[in-house]
């Protein structure tokens, strides 16, 4: 499992598998050998439509400040600026919209099986492949997406990991060339950003039912405040969390902490 394994990340190599058009789309690919945060270094330099990469994160974070594990040479840490013309009436589900392009590239990939749970991680029979951090830049209309995903990572290359996880490479049983990966991901990503602004809601909340994971499984909701448990009902045309909680109450969620028994 080693053929492209080591291949580091190259913005030329990620260039060339793009169709012309939407290179065009994009500004410059910016690949470091280590950053704090790829998020961070776009926040505070990156200009519209900028792509950061890292090979190493040593402050890479996921939701509510939980370190992402980052092993040098084996993952993707990707970091995307996006400016809209003004601030999306949809703006709140936009995370949801980013993991489908990441749901499809994956599948592009040749992976199968995968899912989504809501609001934004990527997992595998159970086990967390990637996740998604989106961060508000000023003005308020553009937006930082950070992705990150475990590709060539093994168990040997990280530890203290509290979660169950996998890496594509351990799923796929080969090692994944991460540069044609990103520019799948590109492929997926700025097409649905594009058309962001003019979103179907129905076409989204039925887009999102076919890759959720949560769907009809009994859950609990982490607030903050409390700890609630129903059943998922999928999400509303605004991308919240619909729950019929065990009290008879049904009641959406915008932004929480979601368990389940695998």
């Amino acid at each position: 499992m080693t053929q492209n394994a080591d291949v580091p990340l190259d913005q030329a190599a990620i260039f060339a598998g793009l169709p012309a058009e939407l290179a065009e789309s994009i500004g410059r690919i910016h690949v470091f050998a280590e950053l704090a945060s790829t998020n961070e270094w776009l926040l505070e330099q990156g200009a519209c439509a900028d792509v950061c990469l890292a090979e190493r994160q040593t402050a890479g974070r996921g939701r509510r400040g939980r370190i992402w594990q980052s092993p040098a040479n084996k993952n993707i840490y990707f970091s995307l600026r996006w400016c809209f013309d003004a601030v999306p009436e949809n703006y709140g589900s936009l995370s949801l919209q980013v993991g489908l392009a990441v749901a499809r590239a994956l599948q592009q990939a040749g992976l199968s099986d995968h899912g989504l749970k809501w609001p934004n991680d990527i997992y595998y029979e159970g086990r967390k492949l990637g996740g998604i951090l989106l961060q508000t830049a000023q003005p308020l209309q553009q937006v930082v997406i950070g992705i990150g995903l475990n590709v060539n990572m093994l168990s040997s290359d990280v530890e203290g990991i509290d979660q169950p996880w996998c890496s594509l490479a351990d799923v796929l049983g080969r090692s994944v060339d991460r540069n044609h990966l990103i520019s799948l991901l590109l492929q997926q990503l700025i097409p649905a950003l594009q058309a962001f602004p003019g979103l179907n809601r129905a076409q989204f909340a039925q887009d999102w039912q076919q890759w959720d994971i949560l769907h009809h499984r009994e859950i609990q909701v982490h607030t903050g405040a409390e700890v609630l448990s129903g059943t998922s009902l999928g999400i509303d045309a605004q991308g919240q969390l619909d729950v019929l909680l065990n009290n008879g109450v049904r009641q959406v969620f915008s932004s929480a902490d979601v368990s389940v028994r695998w």
